[in-house]
C-alpha cells in the first residue's frame, strides 16, 4: 500500500516528478510475485489508487543496491535492512515523516536546497537532530506500522491512514509542492 500511495501522491501532486523519482517496494518476508490483498486494493481504490497490478518482491542485497532512500515500516525491519548491508539511507517511515512534517514548518526558500538529494541530506540532518536530542513526539514502539495482513478492512484502513500524511510530508520535503489536498 505505501508503494502506491506514494505513486498516486506524485502523481496527484508532483507530476513533474514522475520521470525524476522511481517508487518501489520491497519486503523482508514477501512472497516474491504475490499479488496485493483484496482488502489492500480496496482500500487504495477508495483513494482513487489503483494498486491491482502490483506484485511483491522481496528485499535482497541486489534489490537494495540501487536505491537512494529506503522506508522501514518498524524499527526491527531497519535494523535487519541494516544488518543486510544497504548502503542508502534507512528510516523508519513514521520517523521521517514526523521530521519532514517539522522540516515543512518552516518557510521553504530558508532551509530547502534546490535538489532532491540536498533535500534529502537536509532531511536526513533534521532527522538525527531529533533523534540526536531525544525529541521525537511518541515512545518508539508507537512509530511501527504494523502489517494488515490478516486483518479485517478496518485494520487495513488504519494502516494506511498512518501512513497517509508521513508518505505526503515526505514527498512535499523531498519534492517541493503543494500542501496535502483532503481525500
Amino acid at each position: 500500500m505505501a508503494e502506491g500511495m506514494a505513486r498516486g501522491f506524485i502523481e496527484r501532486d508532483h507530476g513533474e516528478s514522475l520521470e525524476a523519482v522511481e517508487v518501489s517496494s520491497a519486503g523482508l518476508g514477501a512472497l516474491e510475485g504475490e499479488p496485493p490483498t483484496d482488502e489492500a486494493v480496496r482500500v487504495m481504490a477508495a483513494c482513487d489508487i489503483d494498486i491491482s497490478g502490483h506484485r511483491a518482491r522481496r528485499a535482497s542485497p541486489s534489490v537494495m543496491a540501487s536505491v537512494d532512500l529506503v522506508l522501514a515500516m518498524e524499527e526491527r525491519h531497519r535494523e535487519r535492512l541494516m544488518i543486510m548491508g544497504v548502503t542508502a539511507p534507512v528510516f523508519v517511515l513514521l520517523r521521517l515523516g514526523e521530521a519532514a512534517g517539522e522540516a515543512l514548518k518552516v518557510r521553504e526558500d530558508t532551509w530547502a536546497p534546490s535538489t532532491v538529494g540536498g533535500r534529502l541530506e537536509r532531511l536526513e540532518s533534521i532527522t538525527s537532530s531529533i533523534e540526536r536530542e531525544g525529541l521525537w513526539s511518541m515512545p518508539p514502539h508507537e512509530y511501527d506500522v504494523p502489517d494488515p495482513m490478516g486483518l479485517p478492512m478496518e485494520g487495513y484502513r488504519a494502516v494506511a491512514g498512518r501512513m497517509s500524511r508521513p508518505i505526503g510530508d515526505i514527498l512535499r520535503t523531498l519534492l517541493g509542492g503543494p500542501p496535502p489536498r483532503a481525500r
